[in-house]
């Protein structure tokens, strides 16, 4: 039961994040979103008020430690402790390395992965004094197998994994048995973030199937929302074949590279 909660989205202006907005408000949670994009938040705003919702909302860039720790004390201040933090926001580049500038690898960085840790930081505070809570690691299926033209996106989302299991390892050893981690690792989602890839073996998953999705994970404590989950039956293979047979199969039957080649985007993205 989330009646009540304060509900935190990163990335809220759009995609799963406005999805996330929308089911948290019908369970009568208390939402929070934030955005770099004035307009997105908005339109996240009114979609919720069209169904006698309200939310707060707050421009924040993410990628600047000391923007999230002041909207973070603001949250607090004007709202409340949060107890259901949701880290959604992501951007991604898609080129390959050599054509990759220092910045995009950068800004990759600062917003999918060291983002996770201001918040985390900002908030876990008083989840620990309360030995409760819920914090939501949004990865993506690139975190768990290297994607061509992703190697700034890819590491970072493999990065979330590595962070959100060492959390939630300390916290389950130090007695916090009551603050909750549910790890979330989608496939192509269908938002304009990854706009021009056409995957080959699988259709892009629609952000309100995805949202549905997280919020029934979330709901019921689940460590892991692998989408769709039989995406999980692949990873043993990773470990199990040889590395050229691994590769061979990403190349010919996944066609991975052939799917990221015709990638558009659109720049900064609200979903992971």
């Amino acid at each position: 039961d989330v009646s009540g909660q304060v509900v935190l989205i990163t990335g809220g202006g759009g995609g799963v994040g406005r999805q996330l907005a929308l089911n948290f408000a019908r369970l009568r949670a208390r939402v929070v979103i934030w955005d770099i994009n004035k307009d997105a938040l908005q339109g996240t705003v009114d979609a919720l008020e069209a169904e006698g919702y309200r939310c707060r909302s707050y421009l924040v860039d993410i990628s600047e430690r000391e923007r999230v720790y002041e909207a973070a004390k603001k949250v607090k201040q004007e709202v409340g402790n949060v107890q259901v933090l949701i880290n959604n926001a992501g951007i991604v580049a898609c080129r390959t390395l050599w054509d990759l500038t220092d910045k995009a690898i950068e800004s990759t960085y600062a917003v999918n992965i060291l983002s996770h840790y201001w918040t985390s930081r900002a908030f876990l505070p008083e989840m620990m004094n309360s030995n409760s809570g819920h914090i939501v690691t949004v990865g993506s299926v690139a975190g768990l197998l290297g994607t061509y033209g992703c190697t700034d996106y890819s590491a970072t989302k493999f990065a979330c994994v590595g962070f959100h299991e060492a959390l939630f390892t300390e916290l389950k050893t130090h007695g916090y048995d009551n603050i909750h981690m549910t790890l979330v690792c989608p496939y192509y989602i269908n938002t304009g973030m990854f706009a021009g890839c056409k995957p080959r073996l699988l259709p892009m998953l629609e952000p309100k199937h995805v949202a549905d999705s997280m919020v029934r994970s979330i709901l019921k404590n689940e460590v892991n929302c692998t989408l769709p989950d039989h995406v999980r039956m692949f990873l043993p293979l990773k470990c199990l074949l040889p590395a050229k047979m691994c590769w061979e199969l990403m190349y010919r039957v996944m066609k991975g590279p052939e799917t990221m080649m015709g990638f558009r985007g659109r720049g900064k993205a609200t979903a992971g």
